[in-house]
């Protein structure tokens, strides 16, 4: 968890995406991501690479 204010508490996601096909995928954040980092084949179109094309945090309430 990523610490903003006091009493913000921001959880950090990944998101995952084809190169091909563009199916999306929202997942928490691990240890080592990094933008455009390059992931496993996609299993929906079976041709596109998996990248993390966006990491981001949500207000945890």
């Amino acid at each position: 968890m990523i610490f903003r204010k006091k009493k913000e508490v921001l959880d950090p996601y990944s998101i995952e995406q084809c190169t091909s096909c563009n199916k999306t995928n929202k997942r928490q954040f691990k240890e080592g991501d990094f933008i455009f980092k390059t992931m496993e084949k996609c299993t929906s179109c079976g041709s596109g690479q998996i990248i993390i094309s966006k990491i981001f945090g949500e207000l945890i309430k």
